[in-house]
């Protein structure tokens, strides 16, 4: 869907008043759409009570909680064991040790958090220089038999800038890029690389052109400079191919694969003129970032078409709109930029409303004073449900911090001779640790439910943070 469309579905789905299931990585449709988020990963599914951005958020934190739990448990399996050791052989302390016994058969076993994959980072090869003026078209006129697509179209891209290609299907966004490289001539009009200028150019075609008898890292490599061959491999993790995939052959590979290995061949070639047609296509989230990451610190010239708009927001700084029938037009800001101009065009009702209220002055007035007494409504709504929730999570993370630190004291001194060598102390503190382990588990369960019962009212409530 172009992102016309896309804006058109979400406002659609906003307003559907049944459920939805919601599969997808545009995370600003997941954010706006879905009040529940499943994440599978590592064998499991695990539900979050709110959107993509809370989950990310939660995640973090029950991963942290989980870690503190497991080390805090391991801690007190490692005292209790090391009394078991020391004193196995010691007859008068026999029931002390055949009750350390049993109560480590019953501690039941808080696993490990997995491990989150490390954060892949790319940079590009460093792009040659090259002159101010990087490409441009004057004049140009391009048909296919009857249909006119360009007429009298200019255009020029300058050293270091950015842009988004974006419109419907059908619209052009191809035929220009093919123009602007000089795969294709224009019928009238003239095309003109500056100084020194080196393309590189992906679009998904260029997977049906790989070598199906190699391997995947041998492809890469053939296609690398010899600064960034070295680098290949790391790319292709970046890329989802890690371990042994990298040397399955090019003709065994989903289409999808393939321009994978397409898109990282093209980013391994050094060139101060990027041109990308539709590079997230078949990518999952971790690799949309990388190169996002990317593109956003190259140097060079890039044009990028994409309906993708989290992914062009931070990195584009002017849009250029493709419309059937219609001549190009440019906008001179990001993607949020383009969709805030094309609502201001589209907001005739909203400017015949406000005629409206100009000619009734007193209606105006007796709608902002129904506006502050809805804004005062709606403070005090959130007063009441929050603040206590609020209240009780601030006075919950206090008790955490003492609870931590008592167990750390405890557990410190069942190791010292003090305490081992009398088993009254002995009993009393392995008790006390037992006792502050308790507390602590169950304030870390406690704490993850307010967090969540907060982040539910402030769903409910259309708090957005």
């Amino acid at each position: 869907l172009d992102i016309g469309t896309q804006v058109w579905v979400e406002q659609y789905l906003v307003n559907y008043p049944g459920a939805i299931l919601l599969i997808s990585h545009d995370r600003g449709l997941l954010d706006t759409l879905c009040t529940r988020t499943i994440a599978f990963a590592h064998g499991r599914a695990e539900e979050y009570a709110g959107n993509f951005s809370y989950f990310q958020r939660e995640s973090v934190l029950r991963r942290e909680i989980q870690q503190r739990q497991f080390e805090a448990q391991q801690r007190e399996i490692a005292e209790i064991q090391r009394f078991i050791d020391r004193f196995r052989a010691s007859a008068n302390k026999a029931t002390l040790v055949q009750s350390r016994i049993k109560m480590l058969e019953k501690i039941e076993r808080i696993p490990e958090p997995e491990r989150e994959d490390a954060v892949m980072s790319f940079k590009f090869p460093p792009p040659p220089a090259s002159g101010h003026m990087v490409a441009k078209l004057e004049g140009v006129r391009k048909s296919y038999g009857a249909l006119t697509v360009f007429e009298g179209f200019d255009f020029e891209i300058n050293k270091g800038e950015k842009f988004a290609i974006v419109g419907p299907n059908g619209a052009g966004k191809s035929t220009f890029c093919r123009l602007i490289t000089a795969q294709e001539e224009p019928d009238a009009g003239i095309h003109q690389f500056g100084h020194k200028v080196a393309t590189s150019f992906f679009s998904q075609n260029h997977a049906d052109e790989l070598d199906p008898d190699r391997s995947i890292l041998e492809t890469v490599e053939a296609a690398a400079s010899r600064e960034s061959a070295p680098h290949a491999r790391n790319l292709l993790g970046c890329f989802l191919f890690r371990g042994d995939d990298v040397f399955k052959k090019v003709g065994v590979l989903s289409g999808g694969e393939r321009s994978r290995v397409a898109l990282v061949c093209m980013l391994l070639r050094p060139a101060n003129f990027l041109i990308l047609d539709e590079p997230t296509n078949h990518l999952d989230m971790q690799s949309q970032d990388v190169l996002q990451r990317a593109l956003a610190d190259y140097p060079g010239s890039v044009l990028i078409v994409s309906h993708n708009r989290d992914f062009l927001d931070p990195v584009v700084t002017k849009t250029l709109e493709f419309r059937p029938a219609e001549q190009p037009r440019l906008f001179s800001g990001n993607i949020t930029y383009y969709l805030e101009k094309i609502a201001e065009e589209s907001g005739a009702a909203k400017s015949a409303a406000a005629a409206s209220s100009v000619r009734n002055p007193q209606a105006t007035t007796v709608n902002r004073k129904d506006q502050r007494r809805a804004e005062a409504e709606a403070r005090e709504k959130r007063n009441k449900l929050l603040k206590p929730l609020e209240t009780e999570l601030e006075t919950l993370e206090k008790k955490i911090a003492e609870y931590e630190g008592a167990q750390a004291a405890l557990t410190a001194a069942l190791s010292s001779d003090e305490v081992a060598g009398d088993p009254d102390k002995l009993l009393q503190t392995t008790t006390a640790v037992a006792n502050v382990t308790t507390a602590l588990e169950n304030s870390y369960t406690r704490w993850s439910e307010l967090s969540e019962e907060i982040e539910k009212v402030k769903a409910k409530l259309g708090i957005v943070e």
